[in-house]
């Protein structure tokens, strides 16, 4: 019995590892923001911990987590009641549908956009994880560029990617 405790335990560690940026991605549609999304994903990973008993194995793990996702967003919705846009029940549903639905197409375009910053000069590549994790200036002092030079960078760095993606995307259609 505890190999399959054991067993168990890595089938949770391994689907949650594989799987916790699709589940990220579904719940950041569904609320205002990074933060409160960051912190809901962090309580629905302890509910998938408390409930993988419940799990079957080799059924739709992420549909499986996003349910519990959706019920943790639903149960934290009085937190937003403040926010200055809260949708009604039915946007909420037709927001997580929809999410649900693009997945696949998230996922194909997520892994066109590693191929292609793989691609990237390292200091290119610093640029643009610096200005997504902190801020431009804080991207242009480590990748030692002005500021000016760091916009500049960037946004030829984005069109870069925009159409490296694209044909990426092309080319495994």
């Amino acid at each position: 019995m505890p190999d399959a405790d054991a067993d168990r335990t890595k089938e949770l560690v391994l689907l949650m590892t594989q799987n916790q940026r699709r589940i990220f991605s579904y719940i950041y549609t569904l609320v205002p923001d990074r933060h409160a999304a960051e912190d809901l994903l962090q309580e629905t990973s302890l509910v998938v911990c408390e409930k993988f008993g419940d799990y079957t194995s080799g059924t739709d793990f992420v549909a499986w987590a996003c349910q519990i996702a959706w019920w943790q967003v639903r149960a934290s919705r009085t937190k937003y009641a403040r926010s200055k846009v809260i949708f009604d029940d039915k946007v909420l549903e037709a927001v997580a549908h929809t999410a649900a639905e693009l997945a696949p197409e998230q996922d194909a375009r997520h892994e066109a956009l590693a191929k292609c910053l793989g691609k990237l000069a390292a200091r290119d590549r610093e640029l643009l994880l610096t200005r997504y994790e902190s801020n431009v200036e804080e991207a242009a002092r480590r990748t030692g560029r002005s500021l000016v030079a760091a916009y500049k960078a960037l946004a030829r760095l984005r069109k870069l990617l925009h159409d490296c993606v694209t044909n990426q995307l092309e080319a495994a259609a």
